[in-house]
């Protein structure tokens, strides 16, 4: 009877585990790198995810740094990622594809939906005396 006991605690840190790395297990990778033109094909697709315009970051092979790019198009189970044909060498296949989430919220309007307000600039240049 010691050892069913032991075995479901076991059992239980086991499926604790399983559940709180669901979404590492669950990452996309890259299957191919197109040099040429920077485009970087990835397993994921809309169901996790990774939408056209999402922005993915990939490890460079120095793994010292990040190489970004933009979601091209996107299907169920694949995606296809743009990112600048000179760093698009860095990225090794097998890689894993980050979603980069931007802190600042977006603002939804009626009518312009996803398009984030901008800042007037002052129409007029400040004086010279303004800077003394």
């Amino acid at each position: 009877m010691k050892k069913f006991g032991v075995f479901l605690v076991v059992l239980a840190i086991i499926l604790l585990a399983v559940i709180s790395f669901k979404s590492n297990a669950l990452a996309a990778q890259v299957i191919k790198v197109n040099k040429l033109n920077g485009n970087v094909a990835i397993n994921g697709g809309e169901n996790a995810g990774y939408i056209v315009g999402a922005q993915v970051c990939f490890p460079a092979a120095s793994g010292d740094q990040l190489v970004c790019g933009t979601v091209l198009k996107a299907s169920a189970s694949e995606s296809v990622v743009k990112v600048d044909r000179r760093y698009a060498t860095r990225i090794m296949g097998g890689a894993e594809a980050l979603l980069y989430e931007d802190t600042e919220e977006i603002v939804e309007e009626e009518g312009d939906v996803g398009k984030e307000e901008k800042e007037e600039k002052p129409k007029t240049k400040p004086n010279k005396d303004w800077f003394q």
